[in-house]
């Protein structure tokens, strides 16, 4: 009864928690970082110069399934999709060879090995890659929402938007730390997130890196959560960061490099390991051609995976996955 009961609540929570994600969707938040040149559609921000697209999309992977939330990539090229209630994994061809049901609705993914775990309202669940579920987690409190996970080394971390925390959990699910506290000592700013887009993933070094949505920056932290540094700043050019809380998404690159993904304006946009602009990998008009302007200020993108290969993946908005590699490869 009592786990039917936290199941239940889990459900009402993210469904509040996607109805919040739909309100920014829908209606552009006016705040210092907007600019008025651009108008509340972000149309001239949404331009791209042709020559500074430096990825080719090499294929569509037509899921078929709707709702989907996230995506997670194994070492195999193995595509793990989560949404609606449940878990279908992807060959590296796009094959899909498994469907398996979940009892929450899942928000995001993470892969290690033979574990998988999925972020669903204040809870982590872990499952094993076969479906089977092994345990729920006991939340920071249960007024949370879990928008992203991470994997390092043998610790889970969740980024709890609604707490602004990142959780540290051991493998058998006892929270260790919460990171994110303002400290004037540290130089730590302080997680401000006027929306629930909270991306958190580990570098090279096992580093730490977090999305301080409202700063329009990345954020570097040690894995036991001391600030070490960030970059990123406001602006409407592809070296920085618009609207009211970007980046919405992005994952590391095997040599350091970011991918980025910024809502409302809807670029995926890679920087070098200092947070250097290189290239634009796709933008508004890179999925459905005119119907991605239709959508007006929504989220074509739902989530970025990295490949061992450097292949980008992307969910995107019409519950298709695609893959991106770099030109001349």
């Amino acid at each position: 009864m009592k786990q039917k009961i936290i199941i239940a609540f889990s459900v009402v929570l993210l469904l509040f928690a996607i109805f919040l994600i739909a309100r920014d969707l829908f209606h552009s938040s006016h705040s210092m970082t907007d600019a008025s040149c651009c108008g509340d559609d972000f149309t001239s921000a949404k331009q791209v110069d042709s020559t500074l697209i430096g990825y080719k999309r090499i294929r569509i992977i037509e899921t078929g399934l709707k709702n989907l939330t996230g995506i997670a990539v194994n070492e195999k090229g193995d595509i793990f999709a989560c949404g609606n209630m449940q878990v279908s994994i992807f060959d590296a061809a796009g094959t899909k060879t498994k469907t398996f049901n979940v009892d929450s609705v899942p928000g995001c993914i993470a892969l290690s090995g033979n574990d998988l775990y999925l972020g669903s309202g204040s809870h982590v669940i872990h499952y094993d890659t076969i479906g089977r579920k092994l345990a729920v987690w006991k939340p920071y409190n249960n007024e949370g929402y879990i928008a992203s996970l991470a994997v390092n080394g043998k610790y889970i971390y969740a980024a709890d938007a609604l707490n602004k925390r990142v959780l540290k959990y051991s493998p058998d699910g006892l929270l260790l730390q919460d990171i994110g506290k303002k400290d004037s000592i540290t130089g730590a700013p302080g997680f401000v997130l006027p929306s629930l887009y909270f991306d958190i993933a580990f570098g090279s070094f096992n580093d730490l890196w977090v999305a301080n949505t409202g700063r329009l920056q990345i954020e570097n932290y040690t894995s036991n959560g001391h600030f070490q540094s960030s970059w990123g700043s406001s602006s409407f050019d592809n070296s920085g960061f618009g609207g009211c809380c970007n980046p919405a998404h992005f994952a590391i690159l095997p040599d350091g490099g970011f991918v980025t993904y910024e809502k409302g304006i809807d670029k995926i946009k890679v920087f070098d390991p200092t947070g250097q602009f290189l290239s634009i990998v796709a933008a508004a008009g890179s999925f459905k051609g005119n119907s991605d302007f239709q959508l007006g200020n929504n989220h074509l993108v739902k989530d970025i995976a990295i490949g061992i290969n450097g292949s980008i993946y992307v969910l995107d908005a019409y519950n298709q996955i695609n893959v991106f590699r770099k030109k001349n490869l």
